[in-house]
């Protein structure tokens, strides 16, 4: 067998021992705790405070840990902690998109964060990461085994107890039941995630329908619903891009349009946009030729609920099928409360809209 042939075997094995374990945790929380209690017994104490200021860093270097522990137990003696193992960018890059899938907090890839460009891990960016590593090269199989579990079941209990996307009936996705569907969302109190979320999602899957995105097109970003734009990098809450370049922008709100003309007006300022866009909620337009009579600024104000239905009316039933798929991804990632992702979901079953 060759070198690589022996790194992308024991890789594979790594992910599986990872991922099989950690799906094992998070299928019964309750014995995932009583787990956890056990395992801490059997951790040294010098470990296990190391372990509790790795768990306080990113979470790069949580993975960085689980992924070191598992090569060294599947490769055996020899095998350096401090250095990265051979296929390990592969199995970080498994790791994430598995905890990503399982709603764990997760990152695309902890080698990158960690040290991209060095298979040397100890680089003195957190020293209880470095002084761990150093501990595995010395600690008994046993030893580290009973750390490594302890960390998975740690991981495992940051999974957050979200529904899943349930398949979607395409059939059903007409405009009046959709239209339906997102105007008791947009009911339900969230502070503003639906409303954002919903817009970035359908302007997208619009960008898709008419195919105007792909390389050199356009895309949709938006920020974390509690991250103000300054803090995300994002000059409003939703833009159109093309590359890095604003097409664009949205400001939206579930109160009324008036709250956001500030805004909307420092976002073209700050982003040196000629026009900016308002979407809100819209029962006249009365004073907002006196809120912009010192502006130059080309401000357009839409009804949250009137701009839906209008890409709603736009897309054929797979690119509604689309947006509600990109709907529950935003508010499933940008924004903090599991119960607003499962009444979206629940909603899609309330309105017949799942398969």
């Amino acid at each position: 067998m060759t070198e690589s042939n022996k790194a992308e075997r024991v890789s594979a094995l790594v992910i599986k021992r990872l991922t099989g374990e950690l799906t094992a945790l998070i299928g019964d929380p309750n014995a995932t705790r009583r787990r956890a209690e056990e395992l801490r017994a059997q951790v040294p104490a010098d470990a296990l405070a190391l372990l509790d200021g790795v768990q306080a860093a990113p979470v790069s270097y949580r993975d960085g840990i689980l992924i070191q522990l598992a090569y060294g137990v599947e490769v055996g003696a020899g095998f350096d902690h401090t250095h990265k193992g051979d296929g390990g960018r592969a199995v970080a890059g498994a790791l994430g998109s598995f905890n990503a899938a399982q709603h764990i907090p997760a990152v695309r890839d902890a080698y990158q964060n960690i040290g991209k460009n060095s298979p040397n891990l100890t680089r003195g960016n957190v020293p209880a990461f470095d002084d761990l590593l150093r501990w595995m090269n010395s600690a008994s199989r046993e030893e580290r085994l009973s750390l490594l579990n302890l960390s998975l079941a740690r991981t495992a209990m940051t999974a957050r107890p979200v529904r899943p996307m349930p398949p979607l009936a395409r059939p059903e996705l007409t405009f009046v039941k959709v239209a339906a569907f997102l105007d008791d969302l947009l009911a339900m109190p969230s502070g503003g995630a639906y409303e954002q979320f919903t817009v970035a999602a359908f302007l997208e899957a619009v960008i898709e329908e008419f195919d105007r995105g792909g390389t050199g097109g356009l895309w949709v970003k938006t920020k974390n619903i509690n991250a103000s734009d300054a803090s995300s990098g994002a000059t409003a809450d939703v833009q159109v891009m093309r590359a890095n370049r604003i097409e664009e922008a949205f400001e939206v709100s579930a109160n009324d349009w008036r709250e956001k003309v500030a805004q909307a007006l420092d976002a073209a300022k700050n982003a040196d946009l000629s026009r900016v866009n308002i979407v809100a909620s819209v029962a006249d337009l009365a004073g907002l030729g006196d809120l912009l009579a010192k502006s130059t600024t080309d401000v357009s104000v839409f009804d949250v609920k009137s701009l839906l239905r209008t890409l709603l009316g736009v897309l054929r039933k797979p690119g509604r099928e689309t947006a509600l798929r990109r709907l529950y991804e935003l508010t499933e990632r940008n924004q903090p409360e599991v119960e607003r992702v499962n009444a979206l979901v629940e909603l899609l079953g309330c309105h017949s809209l799942t398969a």
